[in-house]
């Protein structure tokens, strides 16, 4: 007996940069903020899905970054929010800004292991100094977006 196909589940990944715990309405105690945290749409994906809610940030945004795209901490991607023109030469794989290119990403394995088309909207900061490094080259099929932070 083979079992029937399924359709794998769709996933929906977000991270918001700054996003305090009761900003969203399924945390927002409304006795303490007055109803003013009104999440309506994001609240129904979430009662309808699954919320991981225990992925501790790094106090800046790429190497929090980094550690979502590969599932290691961030001590074993990137620890700093450099410029992405530093760069040490004497290292081909890791001595670029981001996430080194041996390492792959969670859309790399999406696609490998689970025929996912990917997607990806916002900041990037997780590498752009070669072509190695852009979302479309770590596993994302589009990207709409931008590279650095420290935009407005």
């Amino acid at each position: 007996d083979e079992a029937p196909n399924q359709t794998p589940p769709h996933i929906l990944h977000i991270l918001a940069d700054d996003l305090g715990w009761a900003e969203v309405g399924w945390h927002a105690d409304d006795t303490q903020t007055n109803g003013e945290v009104q999440t309506p749409n994001m609240d129904a994906l979430v009662a309808q899905g699954i919320e991981l809610d225990r992925h501790y940030m790094h106090k800046i945004c790429s190497p929090s970054r980094c550690a979502i795209q590969t599932g290691r901490a961030p001590i074993h991607v990137n620890v700093q929010n450099v410029e992405p023109e530093v760069t040490n030469p004497d290292d081909p794989v890791g001595g670029y800004q981001g996430i080194p290119l041996n390492m792959s990403t969670v859309a790399t394995k999406l696609k490998e292991g689970g025929g996912y088309a990917t997607h990806f909207v916002g900041k990037w900061d997780i590498g752009m100094a070669t072509p190695m490094h852009a979302p479309q080259a770590r596993g994302y099929d589009s990207w709409l977006g931008y590279w650095h932070h420290a935009n407005d």
